[in-house]
């Protein structure tokens, strides 16, 4: 019996693992073939480099923008930063040329997670994406330098949200009490437990 109730919290632990794993994965997946047509006629659309971080984000210095109100570079992208892990963040780093289309809210501030649609400007996904970003918007505009933003001190990391911790926890949480659950029934199961002993 017990080599019976060893090998059932083997199965049940691989598939509380496999549950938690399949949940991290679907999380966050990028659209399939997204384009920039498909994000609306407000979508701003940029090409440029990664900066260092700063307050809200990390600095973008744009080289062009085809769409959206940029009007002087550098802008702030609040990068979801981090490794994939099931809840759309993705690693970034400084003077990595991206050509995005960033999400914007209501408060004007943008954001960009390993959905966005992005891509290296040299790359064949990259060419595509500038090329419908002139056939939607035109060639383009070069935004003039702007206000200087304050870089953060090299040693102060971002805080990482609740947001960002629950998408690894709950799985986690969910796995274990389903290992717990099944020991439990395992053991109610044995014939004669919970009898007193003589």
């Amino acid at each position: 019996m017990r080599r019976v109730q060893r090998i059932l919290v083997a199965v049940l632990a691989s598939v509380a693992a496999a549950l938690g794993m399949t949940s991290a994965a679907m999380a966050c997946s990028p659209p399939f073939n997204p384009t920039i047509r498909a994000l609306g006629p407000q979508q701003v659309v940029v090409v440029g480099t990664i900066g260092e971080r700063v307050p809200g984000g990390r600095l973008f210095h744009v080289q062009r923008a085809y769409n959206g109100p940029v009007v002087a570079t550098p802008i702030v992208i609040a990068f979801k930063e981090g490794e994939p892990l099931g809840d759309c963040s993705y690693p970034v780093a400084a003077g990595q040329a991206l050509i995005i289309a960033p999400e914007r809210d209501v408060d004007g501030h943008l954001s960009a997670n390993l959905a966005t649609l992005q891509a290296p400007p040299d790359s064949d996904l990259g060419r595509t994406y500038i090329a419908e970003a002139i056939q939607l918007f035109g060639p383009g505009v070069v935004p003039p330098p702007g206000a200087a933003i304050p870089s953060l001190p090299p040693t102060e990391t971002p805080v990482a949200a609740m947001s960002e911790v629950l998408p690894i926890v709950v799985p986690l949480v969910a796995g274990s009490t389903l290992l717990f659950a099944g020991v439990i029934l395992l053991q109610r199961r044995r014939p004669g437990a919970g009898a007193s002993r003589r």
